[in-house]
């Protein structure tokens, strides 16, 4: 019988660490065990030296590198590989535990011991008032109530004592995820103790074998199904997010739902990921006839492209089988216009905007260019606004000052000529291409194309758009998922969730864990709404428990100063083993000579123009800011900071003026939040 493999999450990670002739021995290696009887394929070893759990053993995988694993039974867990002292030095002071729950984890006795004596050291050196009570007990947390969730006693009465909120995430760093989450929505009030033990105690098991299929073990331990499995994970270089879910997200990846679904959260809450493993999920276990089809749909071809790449390793690494297609909306909207006849042969939004200035200077119309340019984007094409009756009795709101029915029929006049000649000259942009699709679904001239459409960044999509996706779908279950986040939104001015009837009540579900961001970077960004609102709703649980360093903000007197102290920064990262193509320079302005002044410096870039995304061996990523969407890096830069139009900018259009600042104030929250572990903001003064 062959031995039952489980890979955790610390083993893949450090597998990523080494050279690829290691990995390529490691993987040999690994197969050779998978394949042999009762895992006599290795000579398995006690750590006899290394204080550790009894169940672990250390694995030859040639006279340099080691294996790392616990034992129980048949099952043979693989936490970790590495060169041979590396790997008896990771594995001291660790142990396979399983929580008060039933959920399995490896528990670092070092870390936990040397937490214990930086809080001594944190109190010593507190400048705190004495008698300040700390977050926990600020919530009339005790330590008892620690204690019931399965925290030791010891740790149980520091936490409760602990004020700083970073040094409180660093501290919970030494529990299994569940209960850092548990413990973070209880310091910030989200959640009583009552609530986080009942959620805890949901999911509990008690015996051994169950604990491995608990929904918090799967955040950490993946049983591999086969050899084929493993070739994917390995010679596809599968991240993490494709083998490990938290138990919300494969809730929502394998729901049965009686209609459209809608997934809020805020950045690096792993939307994207739900909306990938779903289309998989859909493809090989509920639409999984040839005829059946399946749509993964985004905003642009770039983030299309990307996210195709890594359907296409999921799909693989499932051993799934079925038809899912990948395509940014105008992208799949123009190719139905195109096969279907509907006579946009081309798109010119700019010729478009030519002519509306064009009339507004040959009528010379009261009110300015900028609220005409407002009024048709944001009225006549949002309604798709042809004839006067229906101008005379739209509803305005949002757009500033009522307008009496005489201005009203004033104002038409503008329109009616300027549409005129619009169609003359057969001008067309995205929202006549919307309308043109959708309402050839509505005649019957198109018929319904998928089983199921995943829209991901919806809050970026026009309500011309969404109704359009919504006829070409077959089915009234597990039909739609929408994935949002209203703060998002750097391409519309307003939401389409007030001009769409869709009915997403009962089945709205909010993912709070931010997996990517640091509590730091998150901070940074929340700052950016300064002459806006936040939208705040659906993250009232949002949080990070991940800590770094402050973002950096670096002002210059030239930009040859600040170029220079980029070009150094890289050079250093790179230095410390970053990988090109996980650093990213978001900039508003200069994106050529940024890209010649790397070039200069042998630094290989790439500029993320059209569909281009990150991929290894493109070197340095550069990037707009409105490009940047979707993506994520290890470090960036945003540069030029202070190019980014500022909220002092004057608008003719007040209701106008107050949605762009929204938007932009959106566009550099979402450049700041595209950073994992390192912000630097740098400026010319």
């Amino acid at each position: 019988m062959q031995p039952s493999i489980i890979i955790a999450d610390s083993y893949l990670e450090s597998f990523r660490r080494l050279d690829k002739k290691s990995q390529r021995i490691v993987h040999k290696s690994l197969k050779q065990f998978k394949q042999q009887s009762k895992g006599s394929g290795f000579s398995l070893h006690r750590l006899e030296r290394v204080k550790c759990d009894r169940s672990f053993r250390s694995a030859r995988v040639n006279a340099d590198l080691r294996f790392i694993i616990a034992q129980k039974g048949d099952k043979y867990f693989f936490l970790y590989v590495d060169h041979h002292d590396e790997a008896y030095r990771w594995a001291e002071g660790k142990y396979l535990d399983t929580s008060p729950f039933g959920a399995l984890y490896v528990y670092d006795e070092k870390v936990a011991n040397q937490k214990l004596e930086d809080s001594k050291m944190q109190s010593a050196m507190s400048l705190y008032g004495q008698g300040q009570k700390g977050l926990l007990e600020q919530k009339d947390i005790e330590a008892k109530d620690l204690e019931k969730l399965g925290i030791p006693e010891v740790h149980a009465n520091k936490l409760i004592t602990i004020q700083d909120e970073d040094f409180f995430i660093n501290y919970i760093e030494i529990f299994p995820e569940e209960l850092q989450e548990a413990l973070m929505d209880l310091a910030t009030g989200n959640k009583t103790i009552t609530q986080v033990f009942a959620e805890l105690q949901s999911n509990s098991v008690t015996e051994d074998e169950a604990s491995l299929h608990h929904p918090d073990s799967k955040r950490r331990f993946h049983i591999l199904d086969d050899l084929d499995e493993l070739d994917y994970m390995v010679l596809e270089d599968m991240e993490k997010w494709t083998v490990f879910l938290h138990p919300k997200q494969e809730e929502l990846v394998q729901g049965n739902f009686r209609g459209p679904v809608l997934v809020e959260g805020g950045p690096g809450t792993g939307k994207t990921v739900v909306g990938m493993h779903r289309t998989v999920y859909l493809a090989s276990k509920v639409y999984t006839s040839p005829e059946n089809r399946i749509l993964f749909c985004t905003y642009s071809r770039k983030l299309a492209s990307y996210v195709e790449e890594k359907i296409q390793k999921l799909f693989k690494q499932k051993k799934a089988k079925g038809n899912i297609e990948v395509k940014g909306v105008d992208q799949l909207l123009f190719g139905l216009a195109q096969k279907y006849d509907l006579g946009i042969k081309w798109l010119n939004r700019k010729a478009i905007m030519e002519l509306l200035k064009e009339t507004w200077l040959q009528l010379a119309p009261e009110e300015s260019l900028e609220f005409y340019e407002a009024e048709y984007l944001e009225i006549i094409q949002k309604y798709h606004i042809r004839q006067e009756r229906d101008y005379l009795r739209v509803n305005r709101k949002g757009r500033g000052s009522p307008l009496n029915p005489a201005v009203r029929k004033r104002i038409w006049k503008f329109f009616k000529y300027f549409l005129e000649q619009k169609e003359r000259r057969k001008l067309y942009d995205f929202e006549d291409l919307a309308f043109a699709v959708g309402d050839a679904l509505q005649k019957g001239l198109i018929p319904p194309l998928y089983d199921s459409i995943v829209i991901d960044e919806a809050q970026d999509l026009t309500a011309l758009q969404i109704r359009a996706l919504t006829k070409l779908v077959k089915n009234r279950e597990n039909n739609l998922m929408f994935l949002s986040d209203q703060n998002q939104r750097i391409f519309r001015l307003t939401s389409w969730r007030n001009e769409v009837n869709v009915d997403i009540v009962g089945r709205t579900f909010y993912l709070d864990l931010n997996y990517r961001t640091t509590k730091q970077i998150r901070e940074y960004a929340d700052n950016q709404f300064i002459n806006s609102e936040m939208e705040v709703e659906h993250i009232r649980n949002y949080k990070s428990l991940l800590s770094g360093p402050e973002p950096l903000v670096r002002e210059f007197k030239s930009r040859g100063e600040q170029y220079k102290f980029i070009v150094t920064r890289i050079k250093g990262l790179l230095k410390e083993g970053l990988k090109p193509h996980e650093i990213c320079i978001i900039s508003p302005s200069d994106i050529n000579e940024i890209k010649t002044i790397l070039e200069y410096e042998n630094i290989s870039c790439t500029f993320l123009k059209r569909d281009i995304y990150p991929r290894e061996g493109n070197g340095i990523n550069i990037c707009t800011l409105e490009g940047c969407k979707g993506l994520e890096f290890r470090t960036v830069f945003i540069t030029n900071y202070t190019d980014i139009h500022r909220s002092d900018l004057t608008f003719t259009d007040r209701a106008y003026g107050i949605a762009k600042i929204k938007q932009l104030e959106c566009l550099r929250y979402v450049a700041a939040t595209r950073a994992r572990e390192e912000l630097i903001i740098t400026f010319v003064s």
